[in-house]
């Protein structure tokens, strides 16, 4: 399995030479390549590339993920794999796109693939992708939690990639007795640690991260994990191969 991070930013102002476009993932294997979120800053190979992948999936209706709440975009052929909730959100559809159900399994070439409710926004529902091919993983760039039982979710997940919005400040926020927000990769590095997934990447990058001087984020991460996990932060068009 090859995977690769065409952006690495989450809705923020701050940008850098690592993290100039939207969260986005390519997962590759054998001959399925699935592509995981479309926002509004793109990186521009990406849509001379779109018709190539065979799938886009899409996360939640936020304009970083989903280029269609905001604007028109009809060069898009593939079949685009979203909620209903997310398919209404939008002012605009994808015009050849496929409504999922969280929860259960669908057969996409090379991959199983299942969506998985996480708390995040009130107004905009959010799901995270775990997909099994010759590893397994789970992508949650926008989260505060899982919904359901994360044993379930992560017990046998080689590799978590998951929201970098922020590194330690509290994000969470209220609505009556709803919680919203981002989680943090201290908390998310406890939740590795805790279900057994050794890798962790960060994306979906905050401005923490952002701006932070490198050796100080390293210096960050390896004490979140404690000897006990691999933290990584992704770079906009990185590729790894597990």
């Amino acid at each position: 399995m090859i995977i690769e991070f065409p952006g690495t930013k989450g809705e923020i102002e701050e940008s850098s030479s690592s993290h100039k476009y939207h969260s986005s993932l390519i997962v590759k294997e054998k001959t399925t390549t699935v592509l995981i979120d479309f926002g509004v800053k793109y990186n521009p190979r990406l849509i001379r590339e779109i018709n190539d992948f065979n799938y886009l999936l899409i996360t939640h209706a936020h304009p970083d993920h989903y280029i269609w709440t905001v604007e028109e975009e009809n060069r898009i052929n593939i079949p685009v794999y979203l909620t209903i909730e997310t398919l209404n959100y939008g002012k605009y559809k994808p015009g050849n796109y496929r409504v999922i159900k969280s929860g259960i399994e669908y057969i996409l070439n090379d991959f199983r693939v299942r969506a998985f409710d996480v708390i995040h926004s009130l107004r905009c529902p959010a799901v995270a992708y775990k997909i099994k091919g010759s590893r397994t993983i789970v992508y949650a760039p926008d989260i505060l939690d899982f919904k359901d039982d994360k044993e379930m979710v992560l017990g046998d997940v080689d590799l978590l990639i998951a929201d970098g919005s922020s590194l330690n400040i509290n994000m969470v926020r209220r609505s009556g007795d709803k919680l919203f927000g981002h989680t943090r990769v201290v908390t998310i590095a406890g939740w590795c640690k805790k279900y057994g997934v050794k890798e962790l990447i960060i994306t979906h990058c905050g401005k923490q991260i952002v701006t932070m001087d490198e050796n100080e984020l390293k210096e960050k991460l390896k004490e979140y994990a404690e000897g006990k996990i691999n933290i990584r932060v992704a770079h906009d068009d990185r590729v790894i191969e597990l």
